[in-house]
């Protein structure tokens, strides 16, 4: 039985015993307290059995999936999958089919232009080397729209997966064609995993050949900031227990600060505030390859994960002389915990408010620089978040800004001040006032880096 099987046999299983147990339950429980009583017991043990049942199923769940995907065909299909993730050229996909394919999966594969049916690539093997393949895959596959299928014995599409000779992936103007006797041994959702990771793959592949056209052939800079624009956060994620808002202002048109808010789950949102050395290309390209890199990780819990991956794509690019400094905050919203790296940034803020006042907490650097030298141990804190406190994350352009007296912001008075009052406010004023703050400190002086400010107050977490 596959995983999606399986997870809804389980999930039936679940509802089917919380209802007999919460039945057996009740009768037991409630005999002898009346009509108001009863339902007040009733109502208490329905929520008890929901939320157990729940917190059970998530762990089985998890023990299904990785079952169903560590083990056999579905394991090595699943290390193709990761490895595409970390793929951010042509040449880099192709080494992930030959080494994750080809050599474990003992699969053979060919990479076509769709509009054109021009070969990209095709596996040393006696079936991808016969001339009647291509013509007879652009005789049975030309009108497809995107998507995934299977093809059988005379390489048509069929929808028998058990008798499958292979798969094909349609995604982004290529076609990928997989011949392997093991492909129908394979859990079906591996294949619309790796559908997602592809199309995202291709996607970052043409985001970069973008802004390196753009950057050789037209020099229009403006173009390369509006491209760089589409790495950022369109919409911050709307969570009734943490608002967010967040301000964005480069020195020049292509920035090297970046920020993100990924929302894990109902009850986890990912914060990320970057700043990669140096400005121009060199430093969007790092941007992009940062966010990227952390939007499609599978596990955005896992922060030292997120920060190794982050640190060997950024080494991969082979740039001597360019790095972030990075902050990953998970906000645990259930658990009411931040748990956070701080790789070289600038000390961020958490203000708690207490019965004696607001109080400061400085989310000091617990990591080094990421993308110069592999990264060893990686050290991860947590704190407490409770009603009211507000997260407070910055590049060093806010808060190392001076005035003409030459006093950093982050050690004036207006800024502490700002800091005592912030959690009367709502997000988004708070992110103004810390942006006119900045602009209006340096006086007459003009600003010398980017600005990038994100915020967060949590709700009632009792609710």
């Amino acid at each position: 039985m596959d995983y999606r099987s399986t997870r809804v046999a389980a999930s039936a299983t679940s509802w089917i015993a919380s209802a007999v147990l919460f039945t057996f339950i009740s009768y037991q429980s409630t005999e002898g307290f009346g009509i108001l009583g009863g339902a007040i017991i009733i109502s208490a043990l329905f929520f008890a059995t929901f939320m157990t049942r729940r917190s059970l199923f998530q762990q089985w769940d998890e023990i299904i999936y990785h079952r169903s995907f560590n083990r056999g065909s579905t394991k090595l299909m699943s290390n193709f999958t990761e490895r595409i993730r970390t793929c951010f050229t042509m040449p880099e996909f192709i080494a992930a089919i030959r080494e994750d394919l080809e050599r474990e999966l003992d699969a053979s594969a060919v990479l076509i232009k769709s509009n054109t049916w021009d070969l990209v690539y095709s596996s040393p093997a006696t079936l991808t080397a016969d001339p009647s393949l291509i013509p007879a895959l652009k005789r049975n596959f030309r009108e497809l729209s995107e998507g995934i299928g299977f093809l059988d014995e005379r390489y048509s599409l069929t929808v028998n997966t058990q008798a499958a000779r292979g798969f094909f992936i349609l995604a982004r103007g290529y076609y990928l064609f997989i011949f392997a006797r093991s492909c129908a041994s394979v859990d079906p959702d591996a294949y619309r995993i790796l559908h997602g990771e592809i199309l995202i793959f291709f996607d970052r592949v043409l985001t970069v050949a973008k802004l390196f056209q753009i950057a050789t052939l037209s020099k229009e800079w403006r173009q390369i900031a509006d491209t760089q624009k589409t790495f950022l956060p369109k919409k911050l994620p709307e969570h009734p227990k943490l608002g967010l808002a967040a301000y964005f202002r480069p020195l020049v048109n292509v920035s090297g600060d970046f920020y993100d808010a990924i929302q894990v789950d109902d009850d986890r949102i990912l914060l990320v505030m970057g700043d990669v050395s140096g400005k121009g290309l060199a430093a969007a390209l790092i941007m992009g390859i940062a966010i990227n890199t952390i939007r499609a990780s599978v596990d955005k819990t896992d922060l030292a994960g997120l920060l190794h991956k982050v640190d060997y794509a950024i080494r991969e690019m082979g740039f001597e002389d360019k790095y972030t400094v990075l902050f990953l905050g998970l906000a645990d919203l259930k658990k009411n915990m931040l748990r956070y790296i701080n790789a070289a940034m600038p000390a961020q803020f958490l203000i708690v408010l207490t019965v004696h006042g607001p109080v400061v907490k400085r989310l000091e650097s617990n990591n080094g620089i990421v993308g110069l030298v592999p990264l060893s141990e990686v050290e991860i804190e947590e704190v407490e978040l409770r009603t009211d406190d507000v997260i407070i994350l910055s590049t060093d352009g806010l808060t190392e800004l001076e005035s003409l007296e030459g006093v950093s912001l982050e050690a004036s008075p207006e800024f502490a001040r700002l800091l005592a009052e912030s959690n009367g406010l709502a997000p988004d004023d708070l992110v103004d006032r810390l942006a006119t703050l900045g602009e209006t400190y340096i006086g007459d002086k003009a600003l010398r880096d980017d600005i990038t400010i994100l915020a967060g107050k949590v709700g009632r977490l009792w609710d």
